[in-house]
């Protein structure tokens, strides 16, 4: 239980929400997208063809103190989201309840350190997790969901 009562939701993976003060709060956000462009040989030099984006992911670290914020709750859904891999919403929370959808993604990574144990429960007194979010396109939420099966 936190002394804090939980304020400011800022993102939400899944329903496991990280807040701006109290439970899971995210330090940082990266996000890394690419693009593709092979290339032909022709008489004058090189030739690029656009062929799309390739992977796009983002990676969050976030940090909690369970013992005085909470945030193990959103940890474990965290945890739960990744060990069954599953397809879930992504969605930037703002002021006013207004939530910015981001699409679908997976947990591709789940890293987590625990610091300075506690002697009563032996759990950390600093949580550090770091999450690797793969972004899907909607053909693939589609095809992880059953309704799309391409072209046959």
């Amino acid at each position: 239980m936190s002394v804090f009562s939980p304020v400011d939701p800022l993102i939400s993976i899944g329903g496991a929400v990280l807040y701006t003060i109290g439970g899971l709060n995210p330090q940082r956000i990266t996000h890394a997208s690419e693009a593709r462009f092979p290339a032909h040989a022709i008489p004058s030099g090189l030739a690029y063809q656009k062929t799309g984006l390739g992977e796009r992911s983002k990676t969050i670290e976030a940090r909690t103190m369970p013992h005085v914020m909470g945030g193990m709750d959103a940890f474990a859904l965290l945890e739960l989201h990744h060990a069954r891999q599953d397809t879930v919403p992504f969605i930037r929370m703002s002021k006013n309840f207004l939530g910015l959808s981001d699409g679908y993604c997976v947990i591709q990574a789940l890293e987590y350190d625990e610091d300075k144990l506690h002697p009563y429960d032996g759990v950390g007194r600093v949580i550090d997790v770091t999450l690797g979010l793969l972004m899907l396109t909607a053909p693939s939420v589609l095809s992880l969901a059953g309704l799309y099966r391409g072209g046959r």
